[in-house]
Parts: C-alpha cells; sequence; structure tokens
C-alpha cells in the first residue's frame, strides 16, 4: 500500500478518559495523583481535549505523544 512504513512522526497515546458527568472533576483529581509523572512530559507532547458528549455533559481526553510517555504514569478508571 502507498505510503505504508513512512515515518508519521509522533502519535499521541490515550492515557486517560473521563466522560460526564463529572468528566471535569474527575480529570482535576487525575491531575492531582499524576502530577509527578506529568512533570515529566514536555508541554508539546501532551494534548488535553475537551469536549460535548453525546448524551450531554463535558468529556475530557488526555493524550501524551508515544514517545514522552512517562513510565511511572499511573492506570486511570473509567469513572473516577
Amino acid at each position: 500500500m502507498p505510503g505504508e512504513l513512512l515515518p508519521i512522526g509522533t502519535r499521541p497515546t490515550l492515557v486517560a478518559s473521563f466522560d460526564p458527568p463529572g468528566a471535569a472533576e474527575a480529570f482535576g483529581r487525575w491531575r492531582a495523583e499524576q502530577s509527578g509523572a506529568l512533570a515529566e512530559v514536555p508541554a508539546e507532547a501532551l494534548r488535553v481535549e475537551y469536549g460535548r458528549a453525546p448524551q450531554g455533559g463535558l468529556f475530557v481526553r488526555v493524550r501524551i505523544d508515544e514517545a514522552h510517555l512517562p513510565p511511572s504514569l499511573g492506570p486511570f478508571g473509567a469513572d473516577r
């Protein structure tokens, strides 16, 4: 297939996802708990995405470029 195996740069990995209700609060708790690990991530490698869920309410997704994933980053729960 054309373009296969071409380097495409860094790929963001989903490291946390929070759905409504309470997504913003859950994201805040997760960010506080993971502050040490997140301090290792360069700002340009971190993406925080906010949006409206189809059922209403705010969702939050956190992605980090795979080259900058800190090994000390802990797991996240779906509805923390």
